[in-house]
């Protein structure tokens, strides 16, 4: 992979710097991605824990054509946008014990909590500052129509990330062991009984601050007239780097622990529920979009 990027920047270079007396040998493009399917590929040992993604992008890439015979060319890109992402985190249901700290009791006494989770819903949304750099080959058909295809990389630098929502059901209650394993799930203790985690202390997510991906990509090319063309295809980013930090070890043979669980308590901060992206083992961005552009070439 590190042969690719480099092999990629070298023809990069070469190309912006490469002299030609042609016509037409700059572009510059204003494109939009709009994200096709889900666009995190993601995995994770918290039971029941499913996810829903979307991706769109916006920029503007420049383009130097350093190589042209006959009706085949050669174009080496680079540009600046803007990448919009969101994750959607759902756990339909969940039960799970742990013992719980003294600063989990109105009076210090200890005590095993227990925890039923239902129809949990969490988005996170993130936003990348993006730089793609490709090189595209493109084939003229005719006068009006031209077909092509990219590869590069991109390079994300994390401007925004934060969990925006957090909704679901939480039934709690705690057994006493020093009162014969007395239960106890009154409302007024403990934030025992039914709560809306919508009105829970809610963890940050962790989000890594640098992405890197392959991009690969094809379309058509329609010229319009004058030096204005559409370009119409679509584009792929095969993620090569992690997009949340693995921060809660937490699987079938794990303990639950106050630590790791997902929504716990204690007298002071009420009930709290993690970012459940930090539950991820494996996290890539890798959207698939539908890329539309204007061209402007000179």
């Amino acid at each position: 992979m590190k042969k690719v990027i480099l092999y990629s920047s070298v023809l990069l270079i070469c190309g912006l710097f490469s002299f030609s007396a042609n016509a037409q040998k700059f572009a510059v493009k204003a494109s939009g991605d709009i994200g096709l399917g889900n666009a995190l590929s993601l995995s994770s040992d918290l039971p029941g824990l499913t996810t829903k993604s979307s991706s769109n992008a916006f920029g503007v890439d420049f383009g130097y054509t350093f190589w042209q015979k006959g009706n085949n060319s050669l174009a080496a890109n680079i540009g600046l946008g803007y990448r919009m992402a969101s994750a959607t985190f759902d756990v339909s249901g969940f039960e799970y014990n742990y013992a719980a700290p003294a600063a989990a009791d109105n009076d210090g006494n200890p005590y095993q909590r227990y925890t039923s989770l239902s129809d949990v819903n969490q988005k996170v949304d993130m936003g990348y500052l993006n730089i793609p750099v490709y090189l595209q080959y493109q084939y003229r058909i005719t006068n009006w129509l031209g077909v092509h295809a990219d590869l590069g990389f991109g390079l994300g630098f994390k401007c925004a990330g934060k969990v925006s929502s957090t909704k679901g059901k939480a039934y709690s209650y705690g057994v006493y062991p020093e009162y014969d394993n007395l239960l106890i799930d009154a409302d007024y203790l403990n934030d025992f009984g039914n709560r809306d985690l919508a009105n829970a202390k809610v963890g940050a997510t962790d989000i890594k601050g640098f992405s890197a991906s392959i991009l690969a990509g094809a379309g058509f090319e329609f010229y319009v007239g004058g030096p204005v063309s559409i370009d119409l295809g679509l584009r792929y980013n095969a993620g090569l780097t992690g997009v949340f930090g693995s921060k809660y070890a937490f699987g079938t043979t794990s303990k639950i622990t106050h630590e790791n669980a997902p929504v716990t308590y204690t007298v002071a901060d009420g009930q709290q529920i993690k970012a459940l992206s930090s539950y991820s083992t494996k996290s890539h961005l890798n959207p698939f979009s539908l890329h539309i552009g204007v061209n402007v070439r000179f």
